[in-house]
């Protein structure tokens, strides 16, 4: 679960993270966000862990968007996607996972 998000920050299972992250199962890992576009490259590794729903944070602002690459990708393969600002896209993330659901997700520290 995300215990908090503050604008370049997260923390998750008592532990701080900066910056870019990835979500994978219980696994964290750092993820450099090299554009203002969220592509299939991006989420490839997030669709192998075989997720019910990816959550997609948008950044601080919302100035991140998904391509539509990655969105078709998604679709393709029966995969619900939900992406909003990092806040909201926070509190969706953890209500997906109190309800049981095997989710991923990708946020963008800033943006």
């Amino acid at each position: 679960m995300i215990q908090e998000y503050k604008y370049g920050m997260f923390k998750i299972d008592n532990k701080v993270y900066y910056d870019d992250i990835k979500i994978l199962g219980s696994k964290v890992k750092f993820w450099e966000c090299r554009s203002r576009e969220i592509n299939l490259n991006d989420v490839q590794d997030l669709i192998d862990v075989d997720p019910q729903m990816i959550v997609i944070g948008l950044g601080a602002g919302g100035l991140i968007s998904v391509s539509d690459e990655g969105k078709n990708a998604l679709r393709m393969r029966r995969i619900e996607m939900k992406a909003e600002k990092n806040q909201k896209a926070s509190e969706i993330y953890n209500q997906a996972i109190r309800n049981g659901q095997r989710v991923a997700a990708i946020f963008p520290g800033r943006g």
